[in-house]
């Protein structure tokens, strides 16, 4: 794929990035914006963002920093508008917009693709894309409830009678819509009809150096605690639980709490209502109205609280919550709140209800003892430190790049663009050795490639036969032991780093006891059909509640976010119970956590599949060293006897039972029709 930079057109219609969060309309869409921008500046693109003229002496052009810029468009009268009043200024703008994108055209310096944030700059920008032959991404960033919803958790009402046509709109047309979290990705797929692959998920990233611990003790942090409210003050981030909240802490704590943030233009009214429900609370001397904060400022704020509270009714992501945890600060949530659980670490507390005694509660429980505060501390920045802007800037750029060098190739059909463009890929198999034999060449292609890629295995392939000779008489291991020593070698030597067994944290689900899913075995029940063996018992993977096991890989996808899950096709490879079992499961919590889930074929030869929707076949040249280095990690299992005759890189095996099999470096994808 190409290197050369791109020239990426940013389209935030109403508001800048560069406003200051918590201010007006401003809040974390204006961070994610512009610290993405930042970022792929700083990797080399030239960036624009373009944003509404909202004052008339600002410069048309400003400089952010190196190869990024501001550029300011008509759209309506040249000052603040409310949300409410903003469809006037779609149809001026997008005009402007056209002036902008045919003058870098005539300049010799075109567009690689113009990318809209929030449905405002999407119908605007549309059109423009569509005339100029542009591929047009779309995030949105919070998606309008539905219409006739009656409670704020069912999202941000809509501020305006264009808003729900307006985002399905460019949900549809667009080539992708690009969420900030699994749970905008589900939103915008069950409310608006789009296909899987064409919803892709970029995690927001945080500044881990902006936004570090305080030097200050836990001793100091918690000798009066305070609680931190950072969002805009209006009713659906929910400012006023976080009153009731410290109405119940335990008064020895002597908290206090600060809100960061001010109304916008359609709440004005609002900061009044939350002082005189302080003062009814008697806590007007406990509250402090700290307005909208620019990035420092914040960061400040939140190294020295001991909790952010995020009560919000609807986040697409929470990216406060990141920023907060970076800081070392634990965070107190709701755990329905769209995104949040994705936003949310090891040390922070989801709550399940809006109960302000259990969130005081919750609260206790993370000031109440200095030990239990500094462990908190430092799980939840530990989290934060996994999550970089500079990582997020990398996915997005391997997706645009694929949509600007794929073109038309990569369709909503294409399962190869979606594995390709994906950051992180899960691949779900039943037994030690099946990741190599199945998916090996591919998942050390997408590891080469820079891919984050998580392995998880159901069971330790204890009811396997062994090599003979394989283990020495005097190693007393047990099989799985064995096996899970290859399984880490196999892995390493195609590239993959993290693997987890299911039935164990993170592979497990919340509250649940560790499990261990042993191997059923196989026994051919008549021509052509598999069972389980008759040894299998309750513990095997095939017996055991197929509910609980999908309840299982649910977990780890929440933990892992994924962009795409892998798995075995309908026909199980050879058709091994476990093979189809995993296949079920796998297919189930994909879809249950709505990430696209695309099969692996059963067979290298795409002549051997017989009906159903055809498989994409490509070949991975390059794996052919990583592959063979794979299989023969599995010395207990089978045996590498040569190569492919006229297939360079090709593997040829010999499994325990003495059956052939070849391992092509060829892969077979497909999206199966009911993730579309």
């Amino acid at each position: 794929m190409s290197t050369t930079p791109l020239r990426l057109l940013l389209v935030s219609l109403h508001t800048s990035p560069l406003a200051v969060p918590g201010s007006a309309d401003a809040g974390g869409m204006n961070v994610v914006v512009l610290e993405q921008a930042r970022a792929l500046a700083a990797a080399g693109h030239q960036v624009d963002i373009v944003t509404r003229r909202s004052d008339p002496d600002a410069p048309a052009i400003s400089s952010v920093t190196p190869r990024l810029r501001q550029v300011l468009l008509h759209g309506g009268p040249a000052t603040p508008l409310a949300k409410s009043a903003m469809e006037q200024a779609i149809e001026p703008f997008s005009a402007d917009l056209e002036r902008l994108v045919s003058d870098a055209e005539q300049a010799g310096e075109p567009y690689s693709l113009i990318h809209s944030h929030h449905w405002f700059s999407g119908v605007a920008a549309l059109p423009v894309a569509h005339r100029h032959q542009l591929p047009h991404l779309q995030s949105f960033h919070s998606v309008a409830a539905p219409e006739g919803s009656t409670t704020l958790g069912a999202g941000e009402p809509a501020e305006s009678a264009g808003r729900i046509p307006g985002e399905r709109r460019t949900a549809r047309e667009s080539q992708l819509v690009i969420a900030v979290s699994q749970a905008e990705a589900r939103t915008v797929r069950e409310r608006y009809g789009v296909p899987s692959d064409r919803v892709l998920v970029v995690p927001p990233g945080v500044d881990t150096a902006r936004f570090h611990p305080s030097p200050l003790s836990a001793r100091e942090r918690l000798e009066e605690p305070t609680m931190l409210f950072a969002a805009r003050l209006q009713p659906l981030k929910a400012p006023d639980l976080a009153l009731d909240v410290l109405a119940r802490l335990d008064a020895s704590f002597a908290a206090r709490l600060v809100l960061v943030g001010a109304a916008s233009e359609d709440f004005a009214a609002y900061r009044a209502e939350l002082e005189e429900s302080a003062r009814s609370l008697g806590l007007a001397d406990r509250v402090s109205f700290a307005g909208s904060m620019d990035q420092d400022e914040l960061a400040a704020r939140m190294r020295e609280a001991a909790v952010l509270l995020l009560p919000s009714w609807s986040e697409t992501f929470g990216l406060v919550a990141l920023e907060a945890q970076s800081s070392g600060t634990p965070v107190v949530a709701w755990d329905r709140a769209g995104g949040v659980q994705e936003a949310v670490g090891p040390g922070s507390r989801l709550i399940a209800g809006r109960d302000p005694d259990v969130w005081a509660e919750a609260v206790e429980s993370l000031i109440g003892e200095e030990a239990a505060f500094q462990e908190a501390s430092r799980a939840v920045r530990a989290f934060a430190e996994t999550r970089t802007w500079q990582a997020c800037a990398h996915h997005l750029e391997r997706i645009y790049r694929a949509v600007v060098h794929g073109g038309a190739a990569h369709g909503p059909s294409d399962p190869w663009h979606l594995v390709r463009t994906a950051g992180t890929v899960l691949a779900v198999h039943a037994h030690p050795d099946d990741e190599s034999l199945a998916t090996g060449a591919l998942l050390a292609d997408l590891s080469s490639r820079g891919t984050r890629v998580v392995v998880v295995t159901a069971t330790r392939g204890e009811e396997g036969e062994v090599v003979p000779g394989a283990i020495a008489e005097d190693d007393e291991r047990p099989l799985e032991e064995v096996r899970a020593q290859e399984v880490r070698r196999a892995l390493g030597a195609l590239g993959v780093d993290e693997h987890h067994m299911l039935g164990e944290a993170p592979a497990l689900a919340e509250g649940a006891a560790p499990r261990s899913y042993r191997d059923s075995g196989m026994r051919w029940v008549r021509d052509g059909v598999a069972g389980p063996s008759e040894s299998a018992g309750p513990t095997s993977f095939t017996h055991q509640d197929l509910d609980q096991e999908i309840a299982d890989l649910s977990a780890l996808i929440a933990h892992v976010r994924p962009d795409v899950v892998l798995g075995y096709d309908d026909q199980g490879t050879y058709g091994h119970p476990d093979h189809l079992r995993a296949h079920e499961a796998t297919a189930g919590a994909a879809r249950a956590q709505g990430v696209p889930f695309v099969e692996v074929a059963s067979e290298p030869d795409p002549e051997a599949l017989a009906g159903g929707e055809p498989f994409a076949f490509r070949d991975q040249p390059g794996s052919a060293s990583a592959l063979g280095a794979a299989l023969r990690a599995y010395r207990t299992q089978l045996t590498v006897v040569g190569e492919l005759e006229g297939v360079p890189g090709g593997v040829r095996v010999r499994h325990v039972g003495g059956q052939i099999q070849d391992v092509p470096l060829r892969t077979g994808l497909r999206i199966p029709a009911e993730s579309e």
